[in-house]
């Protein structure tokens, strides 16, 4: 049992909540040199450490969520 944070409504016992994404904001993220590890055999047959490179970019990042009740979950986003 739940308080529905969209609509205030009380949610019946063993309904599931649903996370809701309320606002998102943009996001860029950085160039990351060596920042991915691998292991990968060499000719010889000697495992060799390899890493490479993240290229960052840009993306979206979740500002604010809310628990809902399916009905609301159901109407979709209402903003951003």
């Amino acid at each position: 049992m739940f308080v529905c944070q969209l609509c205030g409504a009380t949610v019946p016992p063993r309904t599931p909540a649903v996370r809701v994404i309320v606002s998102r904001r943009p996001k860029q993220y950085p160039f990351r040199p060596n920042a991915n590890v691998f292991y990968r055999p060499e000719p010889s047959g000697k495992i060799k450490e390899h890493k490479s490179n993240d290229p960052g970019g840009v993306g979206w990042e979740v500002a604010r969520e809310a628990f809902a009740c399916p009905t609301c979950a159901a109407t979709g986003p209402t903003s951003n």
